[in-house]
């Protein structure tokens, strides 16, 4: 009897041992399966995203390359001479403007003081033409020129701390009647070596200049509004009669 049960048992415990080892088995091998399962996913969906999204990284160092470029080719704008163009005026036909009459010459050629204007970045005074606080406006638009005098934007201003500076001033040789501007040039060519030519910023400062030199060019001629080594001057352009093609240039260094 004794055998009968001992036999028993033992056949109980067996069964439990083998029950026990195969619980222990299965859930020893569900963490690696569940591991692959778990990164599979994970690298295709990271895979995914970067085909989809671009690395914010690259595409703002292309930006910044681009930004370069922008820079780079804007450098030869900050050289002493102004980029290549035909001038500031054009070249009227001889018949556009009315030839001036007797009685406009001799207002020309007595003394012209002009009014100030809030446009004006400053005045010009040239005791010899007998003109008196000319307004001078610094913008590329012509139609300036019917109240006073340009001063072309792209070049120097007479308060610049620059090693050399050329402000380039312009103005009508005739000009329309009625306009601020009538022949307000017309006797340009009659200034000679040493008169003064005077400047005034909106401050009241005075920028004062002797001529030196004068000389007729093309329009094409854009170099006489560059900077010239060592010079601090101002150049006066009109157009010259009869024809108008050229242009009469009259430069006086700071005195």
């Amino acid at each position: 009897m004794l055998l009968k049960v001992g036999a028993a048992m033992m056949l109980l415990s067996l069964a439990l041992a083998a029950g026990v080892a195969a619980t222990v088995g299965l859930r020893g091998e569900e963490p690696s399966e569940t591991a692959t399962l778990s990164s599979e996913p994970s690298v295709a969906e990271t895979t995914t995203e970067e085909k989809r999204k671009p690395n914010p990284g690259q595409k703002t160092n292309r930006v910044v390359r681009k930004e370069s470029t922008r820079e780079a080719a804007s450098e030869p704008r900050s050289e002493p001479r102004p980029e290549p163009r035909s001038g500031p005026m054009p070249t009227p036909d001889a018949d556009e403007w009315p030839r001036p009459t007797a009685e406009e010459l001799a207002v020309a050629d007595e003394p012209r003081y002009y009014e100030p204007t809030s446009d004006a970045a400053m005045t010009l005074t040239v005791e010899a033409l007998g003109l008196y606080d000319v307004p001078v406006m610094s913008s590329a638009n012509l139609e300036v020129l019917d109240r006073g005098l340009m001063h072309e934007p792209e070049t120097s201003l007479p308060w610049d701390r620059d090693a050399q500076t050329n402000v380039f001033i312009a103005g009508h040789y005739l000009g329309y009647p009625g306009t601020g501007s009538r022949l307000i040039f017309h006797d340009l060519d009659k200034l000679r070596g040493g008169d003064e030519v005077v400047l005034k910023d909106r401050q009241g400062r005075i920028y004062e200049y002797r001529v030196s030199e004068s000389f007729t060019v093309s329009p094409e001629d854009s170099w006489v509004m560059g900077q010239v080594r060592d010079r601090d001057m101002v150049t006066l352009q009109t157009c010259t009669p009869p024809t108008f093609e050229n242009r009469l240039i009259v430069r006086a260094d700071r005195a």
